[in-house]
């Protein structure tokens, strides 16, 4: 089947968001969380700190899931003191039933109805739209609105299959500030480095749970 890559920074995670990768989503997370608090730290100080990121993470990866997505990317490490607040769901749409349409059609459909937010560009060689929008965040239970870019992108020789890739930064109020802005262009990076490629002989969960190293 075809699929897509990216390359993630040092300090980013993915997890696998697949129902039928439960328990490796639940492993990484485990994994994700012994790295960013080690067992060498006092209890009483980091318990608190791991409740809450396994709260977080597995939240996060129970809506990606809901949403459809088959990845969630995430940063956990600071940059210039300030923990990156977004993350970047990742989904690959397959061809319904009958002849799929001209990629290019629907792209200049998505331009047509993005207006001015929208913006036609090449990722990995694939034609691709790119669309950001101001959203509210009741939903994300934050007073404060939230910058959400979608990036639509045709898979080469796979008509009616789309990359889809939306990420969600968050602000305190001001989308227009300097730290939006320099996220946004860090995503904007990461969704850059997306290339396809038909992946053979998949392996399963249980495959993929043997293969990483036991406690």
């Amino acid at each position: 089947m075809i699929d897509f890559e990216l390359v993630i920074p040092t300090g980013w995670v993915h997890i696998p968001t697949l129902p039928e990768y439960a328990k490796l989503r639940d492993r990484n997370i485990e994994e994700i969380i012994k790295r960013a608090l080690p067992d060498t730290l006092p209890r009483d100080k980091a318990g608190p700190w791991r409740k809450m990121l396994r709260k977080d993470m597995v939240e996060a990866a129970v809506e990606a899931q809901r949403q459809g997505a088959r990845g969630l990317v995430m940063p956990l490490t600071e940059m210039q003191g300030m923990r990156l607040p977004g993350s970047l769901l990742l989904t690959v749409i397959g061809a319904d039933e009958g002849e799929p349409e001209d990629p290019t059609t629907v792209l200049n459909s998505v331009l047509a109805d993005a207006g001015d937010n929208g913006i036609a560009l090449e990722i990995g060689g694939c034609p691709a739209v790119r669309v950001q929008q101001i959203i509210d965040s009741e939903p994300l239970k934050r007073k404060a609105p939230s910058v959400r870019v979608s990036y639509f992108v045709a898979a080469p020789d796979h008509p009616g299959v789309w990359g889809l890739l939306t990420f969600t930064v968050l602000t305190d109020g001001d989308v227009e500030a300097e730290e939006v802005q320099a996220i946004t262009l860090l995503f904007d990076a990461v969704v850059g480095t997306l290339r396809w490629a038909d992946r053979v002989d998949v392996p399963t969960e249980d495959e993929v749970l043997a293969q990483m190293p036991s406690d």
